[in-house]
């Protein structure tokens, strides 16, 4: 923490993609026992917090955000395909259901 503190301080910017952030919600359940809503706010707090920033922009808050529907996976995998201008293709009806996805 120290160091990406001194970064920060040394006005380096720092990113997290959308697979840094997904590692992270699945890691934190797994070897912490957090919640998946506990998860998701941290993360939330974390890319909110001026040190860490979403890699996609301020839209992945929103699937950080979401309670129901597709699972926080789906939606960033949709949200790095939307942000190439590309459609995201799936078997998944849920993540079907989200803009620029479509099922096969």
């Amino acid at each position: 923490m120290r160091r990406l503190t001194a970064l920060a301080g040394d006005g380096a910017e720092i990113f997290a993609s959308n697979q840094v952030i997904g590692e992270a919600y699945i890691a934190v359940q797994h070897h912490y026992g957090v919640s998946k809503t506990e998860a998701k706010s941290a993360l939330s707090q974390v890319l909110q917090s001026g040190l860490i920033a979403p890699l996609n922009g301020y839209t992945v808050l929103a699937a950080l955000e979401s309670k129901a529907g597709p699972g926080l996976l789906d939606r960033l995998i949709v949200n790095d395909y939307t942000r190439t201008e590309l459609e995201t293709l799936t078997l998944d009806r849920k993540m079907a259901a989200l803009p620029n996805a479509n099922h096969l």
